[in-house]
């Protein structure tokens, strides 16, 4: 229901009339207008012009603000005061008064230290920090011409106060003598770290993230915390205890992007600077994000202790007066950190009505809901953005009680103060998405359409994603619409489809979707595709790096001159794509509809792809420019429930080869397949898009009549239908559809097989017996595949590849696959075993094995992980893995069926990838890939070419082959994924073990 918001920097929001808490920096549209006022500490020329006043007991003469080094944000305010100036006089301003109580509200300050500015006037210097974002401040009481003299500003801005206190012209140099103030207030100017520009850049950041947060753009609001942060470390200091605010609001868009273990290093960072931070509230908002990083992670009782706390630890900086209804809430307002803490204090009740709603809880949550929103109507602070979403957290109380109609309501009430505070941005379409849903649930469906359509409208034109629930409610209202109007059923099954399309992709179907990306930007141009090939390795570097930094505890210069490099090399990258390959962002980004789909499928092709919800599904259908579209009447859990059926009964165990379990392919083939056989009857090419769990499935092996386990050879399988090829996303498709020709590498062939097994001494080393024993004990089981070598030397003939494109046996190292240029080559075939971390349990990375190099003490340098193959670089048009389970899970759980070694080649550069969903027979496997080879190079294409290899496996079971090989564990595992309509395929073999 709930997206997490973070709360600190709610307060420009308000929209006040008084004075924000940062009122000193605010924007002015003139600030650049004035007159010289000579240079800060840092030599940055400062101008002065007409200010605003803030509170005092005595009457203003005159405000003025001044502004340092081209920033449009006043550096310091100079206000002066009449009446007397005597030593008593200077003491009391500097000491209580309304200046002082208004200076203590931004501000912390040490006592006032009596001194002489220049000239020797008599003054109070007070030094100070800022208590949003703990920049040094500086304060000074002091004589001026018509009066005591009032200012405070940037540490670096002293000498320009003092000129100006003193009724200096802008650019004096001196007035007669040294300033003791200066000589206090050296060690805080820091004149070569810092300058005005610095804490302007550093509020202009947080002010952006905290836009972007509140429109839950939470990767863009990384971005810019994220830079908010570095300057911060870069000028105060990597302990500094007042990063801790930039940190936390990191931290926890790190944890809406479900980054959670990044998040918590930052957390836990935060927690230990907050006590020390000059922000009061700093303690108490660690408490609240910490309990939103446990909703986040799904914990909503941990999350509700949390929040409570949280709530205590606001409630203490409020005065008790503050949040009664006689409360003046301008006096309120003009005190930032009541304020802060009341905003806080009103949004962990609401997130705590979020836990208890979470946690079967929602009779109580409503009461909470109304708790925060009388905190704010007390206050007098009631901004749209929080209305919205206490309207949107009430209604999802009412939602798990049963009252939809009172849901309906709230809901689009919530999208209307939405609306007001951030129109067409994700907050607006995702509740008008709720609203939706809860009125088609009334079965109220002109309103339910008109809800959804407009949110869609949101999402297309920000290029965003909602959860599945929320999409198939929309296909839910366009189905029900579809069967009551058969004329206009076309047009509301294309819809369908293209509402589909708005789901939130999988990580596979990203990630995927960026190296396609590439090749459609460059269409066919190598310089293009490697602008392009930059801008995203530049970007992963960056990532990388953050999190080094974010968990390392100590400040780490040489870290740090390595991210400026690195973004400076992405700064370059990015103009180079912008000039070279101007359509690549919309290529990541856009969403497809029914029509490009069409447009990029050929003759006799069709693209089948399918969104499953908790309850219900539907399986959709693009062929000849037109839509097919049903209802699959279960839910995700169901349809996972049937594919983990199917691989268990598909892979070689302990005891074997089990019996298959026809009545789950079967049943899978009733969901999924025959709603929509029709439309699919006489298609020759079968594109998937499957979705959720089923991408952990090779759809070949779909029965579509009832079939025998005795007699597997003559069962109806879909292979025997239609050649298939997989692809993550229907986007995906389009995308390398886009690409160009294909390869443009001048090499046919070169593949890896046959390795040497890393010694049982090897291994040992590698899985140390105190930790990982029974790896070290699997891993030493992993035999030579002599099958490997056939395979390998087959291909490379049939490709009419140079006898130096075979490398085998102990030749076959990581080093030795490093040094070939990669992206020479248009078919890449590694044959060995692949590991998994869920199959070794120390090992943390998805990993091929190769040979160890010769001395290697270990049999690490045998692995070529899944981050490694990124640094790869390709240009292949076809990359087998022919090893176990390269195209299963991979270690994350939740369907996601390309594993990391799988994405990776994708990345590393790779068009189309031929893969293995479980252990492979060693001998089943050689024939495949060989058999689908010569086909290749007979003209057919690579989907063609499989689907013909794997019947020729289905047909000659118990005649040429074994009965056995009519079991799928044989001839099902492999399956292609990316564009099926091009590139040649490896290789042949011999007989010998199950490959692993």
């Amino acid at each position: 229901m709930r997206t997490l918001i973070a709360t600190g920097a709610l307060l420009g929001l308000l929209g006040c009339t008084e004075p924000s808490p940062d009122a000193y920096v605010s924007r002015s549209a003139s600030a650049t207008a004035g007159e010289p006022a000579g240079n800060d500490a840092r030599n940055e020329p400062c101008q002065v012009q007409p200010g605003r006043t803030m509170p005092a007991d005595r009457q203003v003469l005159r405000a003025r603000e001044v502004f340092c080094g081209g920033w449009t944000q006043p550096a310091a305010r100079v206000v002066e005061l009449s009446g007397s100036t005597s030593g008593a006089d200077l003491d009391a301003i500097a000491a209580s008064g309304l200046w002082r109580s208004w200076l203590d509200q931004r501000v912390t300050c040490a006592a006032p230290t009596r001194t002489t500015i220049a000239g020797g006037t008599d003054a109070r210097l007070l030094a100070c920090t800022r208590r949003a974002g703990g920049w040094p401040h500086v304060a000074l009481v002091t004589r001026g011409p018509s009066g005591p003299v009032v200012a405070d500003g940037v540490a670096t801005s002293l000498p320009v106060i003092e000129r100006l206190a003193t009724g200096q012209s802008g650019g004096g140099g001196g007035g007669g003598g040294r300033s003791a103030a200066l000589e206090l207030a050296v060690a805080r100017l820091s004149a070569d770290a810092f300058g005005a520009a610095d804490v302007g850049r550093y509020e202009q950041l947080m002010t952006l993230g905290r836009d972007l947060n509140q429109t839950e753009n939470f990767a863009a609001a990384e971005d810019a915390y994220r830079a908010a942060l570095a300057v911060q470390e870069r000028v105060l200091g990597r302990d500094n205890p007042n990063t801790a605010t930039a940190m936390l609001h990191l931290a926890v868009n790190l944890s809406n992007q479900k980054r959670l273990a990044e998040a918590a290093v930052l957390l836990d960072r935060a927690a230990g600077l907050a006590p020390r931070a000059a922000d009061p509230a700093t303690p108490a908002r660690v408490l609240h994000y910490r309990g939103l990083h446990a909703l986040n992670a799904g914990d909503p009782a941990a999350a509700a202790g949390l929040l409570l706390e949280a709530e205590g630890s606001y409630g203490s900086l409020i005065p008790a007066s503050a949040t009664a209804r006689e409360a003046d809430a301008m006096n309120l307002v003009s005190d930032p950190v009541v304020q802060s803490a009341v905003l806080g204090l009103a949004e962990a009740k609401r997130n705590r009505a979020v836990a208890m709603i979470r946690s079967g809880r929602a009779s109580e949550a409503a009461a909470l809901v109304d708790e925060s929103r009388q905190v704010l109507r007390n206050a007098g602070l009631e901004p749209n953005m929080m209305v919205g979403r206490a309207m949107r957290t009430e209604a999802g109380a009412d939602i798990r009680l049963g009252r939809n109609e009172a849901a309906a309501q709230l809901l689009e009430r919530a999208a209307g103060r939405f609306g007001v505070a951030a129109p067409g941005e994700r907050p607006e379409a995702v509740t008008l998405f709720l609203a939706g849903q809860q009125r088609i649930r009334a079965g109220r469906r002109a309103e339910a359409l008109t809800a959804f359509r407009a949110g869609a409208a949101i999402l297309r034109a920000r290029q965003i994603g909602l959860p599945v629930p929320l999409i198939v409610a929309y296909l839910d209202a366009l189905d029900q619409e579809a069967n009551a109007n058969p004329g206009l059923s076309p047009g509301l099954r294309a819809e369908m489809f293209g509402a589909a399309q708005l789901a939130q992709r999988s990580s596979t179907a990203r990630f995927v979707q960026q190296a396609s990306a590439r090749l459609g930007a460059s269409e066919g141009n190598p310089a293009v595709q490697g602008a392009v090939r930059g801008l995203q390795d530049a970007d992963r570097e960056l990532r990388e790096l953050f999190a080094e930094r974010d968990a390392s505890g100590t400040q780490n210069p040489a870290l740090d001159d390595r991210i400026a490099a690195a973004q400076q090399r992405r700064a370059q990258s990015e103009s180079e794509v912008a000039a070279a390959a101007p359509g690549y962002r919309q290529l990541l980004l856009a969403s497809v509809d029914a029509d490009s789909v069409a447009r990029a499928l050929g003759q006799g092709e069709a693209l089948l792809t399918m969104l499953l919800g908790p309850q219900q599904g539907f399986v959709m259908v693009v062929r000849d420019g037109r839509v097919d579209a049903r209802r699959i009447p279960m839910g995700e859990d169901a349809v996972a429930a049937l594919v983990t059926r199917v691989r268990r009964s598909s892979e070689i165990g302990p005891g074997g080869v089990p019996r298959f379990d026809t009545e789950a392919a079967h049943e899978l083939h009733r969901l999924l397949v025959t709603p929509v056989a029709g439309t699919l009857a006489g298609a020759g090419n079968l594109v998937v898009a499957p979705d959720g769990p089923l991408l952990a499935l090779p759809f070949g092996l779909l029965l579509a009549q009832p079939a025998s386990p005795d007699a597997l050879g003559a069962g109806d399988w879909l292979v025997r239908r239609h050649a298939i090829v997989h692809v993550p996303s229907p986007q995906t498709l389009v995308t390398l559809r886009a690409a160009g020709t294909g390869s443009t590498a001048p090499h046919p062939y070169i593949g890896f097989g046959d390795f040497v097994p890393p010694s049982a001494a090897q291994f040992a080393r590698s899985f140390p017996a105190d930790r990982c024993g029974r790896d070290a004990r699997l891993a030493t089981g992993l035999g030579r595949l002599p099958g490997t070598r056939a395979e390998v030397l087959t291909s490379r003939a049939l490709l009419g590849a140079a006898a130096d494109r075979a490398i085998l046996g102990a030749d076959f190292t990581i080093p030795a696959l490093r040094r070939q240029p990669l992206n020479q080559f248009r078919v890449v075939h590694l044959a060995t075993h692949a590991l998994l971390p869920g199959e070794l349990s120390c090992l943390t990375e998805p990993s091929i094995v190769a040979s160890p190099p010769s001395g290697a003490p270990s049999a690490d340098p045998a692995f070529l992980k899944a981050s490694e193959v990124l640094d790869l670089k390709m240009d292949a048009d076809l990359v087998i893995l022919s090893a176990c389970n390269t195209g299963g899970p991979g270690g994350e759980g939740g369907g996601e069926a390309l594993s990391g070694l799988a994405r990776a080649f994708f990345y590393a550069g790779a068009r189309g990838l031929m893969v293995t969903h479980w252990a492979v027979d060693d001998a089943a496997a050689a024939l495949t890939v060989a058999d689908t080879l010569r086909r290749q190079q007979g003209g057919a294409s690579s989907s063609a070419s499989l689907r013909g290899a794997q019947l020729l496996i289905l047909d000659e079971a118990g005649r040429n082959l074994p009965s056995a090989f009519a079991h799928p564990y044989y001839w099902a595992p492999f399956v292609l994924i990316g564009d099926g309509r091009r590139g040649p395929g490896p290789s042949a073999g011999a007989t010998a073990p199950s490959r692993l």
